[in-house]
């Protein structure tokens, strides 16, 4: 008996390890109001989450199948004419975020879905929440906010920006035209390192250095964004969003389009810097070959070469462009790397030097 006793324990504890090691983990939580005024929830989480939506009096619940990362706060201020704020709770694998809201809403007044995982655009599986109970008609002049607050002025357009004036390829780089494209940001994080480190931070902070050594030789530089938002806006679809950045490069007549990313695999030994670049014009490979060649030069890490792919921003983009992998978040040393001071300069120049080497 005494034996039977002890199988069926190691079988429970067994089951029970089984259920905890698969479980959803939610590992971001964001807000943002969208120009018809919309108030959105986005939830992170690193696998597809199940969730239900009720109400406690004015109270919206949303449940989740899910625990709650540590590195997620549990209170959040809103800025919305409808709620002020949020608050998260977790127990037995549950985790509950509750919104108390001005007023009580119908069936109509909410709305519920789930995103997949997008490796294109490195966006993890998500649960969606909009409260439609304020809504505007989109001719009404809002302010448009991107999760967590920061506002953002980007014109928001889908249709592309045709370039007014042909690309210059050599002459050196003063007065060269130059967009930088700091990959990600606002309601969406990218990949996410084991340490917590979020794409969106380490991209902005290289693409900064970049702009700032490009400027320095003569480059007329412009920004996609130049801080923590969302391009085109936080209810952007991804086209949208993509298309937001491209038209920066059209409206400044860009004569060279650089988008920065850093690269993620479920591989965590896999690390290296690879281009990305699409064969629209007879340069998008030489930019791409100019950039990858002066990374792969002084650091160490595995050369993963140039790579031709069918991704938005270079495909949509008029002038030659490049996207860049700049080192792996998902490989320990390198996500250890990316958050150094000094890597992130010496990176920023390989990359200015590349610049520079193109339009020699």
């Amino acid at each position: 008996m005494q034996k039977k006793l002890v199988f069926v324990f190691a079988l429970l504890s067994c089951l029970l390890f089984s259920l905890t090691a698969f479980a959803s983990e939610i590992t971001d939580v964001r807000w943002g109001v969208d120009k018809t005024n919309v108030l959105r929830f986005v939830v992170d989480c690193d696998k597809p989450t199940g969730y239900k939506i009720t109400f406690d009096g004015n109270t919206m619940l949303v449940t989740m199948e899910a625990s709650l990362s540590g590195k997620v706060g549990r209170l959040h201020k809103i800025k919305s004419d409808i709620a002020s704020e949020m608050h998260l709770e977790t127990t037995d694998g549950k985790t509950v975020l509750k919104v108390p809201l001005q007023k009580a809403i119908g069936g109509k007044d909410y709305k519920g879905f789930t995103l997949k995982k997008d490796p294109v655009t490195k966006r993890p599986d998500r649960i969606v929440i909009d409260v439609l109970a304020n809504k505007r008609q989109a001719s009404e002049p809002a302010k448009t906010t991107p999760a967590g607050g920061n506002k953002t002025t980007a014109n928001k357009t889908t249709t592309p920006v045709v370039s007014k004036s042909a690309y210059r390829t050599s002459g050196g780089l003063k007065d060269k035209r130059i967009t930088l494209d700091a990959g990600h940001g606002g309601s969406d994080p990218g990949a996410v390192g084991a340490k917590g480190t979020k794409e969106k931070d380490i991209t902005l902070k290289i693409t900064q250095k970049v702009e700032e050594l490009l400027k320095k030789k003569g480059a007329k530089v412009t920004m996609t964004r130049v801080k923590d938002v969302d391009v085109y806006g936080v209810n952007a679809t991804d086209a949208q969003e993509l298309q937001a950045r491209v038209d920066v490069a059209e409206r400044s007549a860009a004569d060279l389009f650089i988008s920065l990313h850093i690269n993620a695999s479920v591989n965590k030994n896999v690390g290296g810097f690879s281009s990305y670049y699409y064969p629209k014009t007879s340069h998008d490979a030489r930019i791409a070959t100019a950039i990858q060649k002066r990374m792969t030069s002084g650091f160490g890490l595995d050369d993963l070469g140039i790579r031709q792919a069918n991704f938005y921003v270079n495909k949509r983009s008029s002038m030659p462009s490049a996207l860049i992998e700049m080192a792996f978040i998902t490989n320990a040393k390198e996500e250890k790397l990316l958050n150094s001071n000094w890597f992130q300069s010496k990176l920023a120049k390989a990359i200015a030097d590349g610049i520079e080497d193109y339009f020699k």
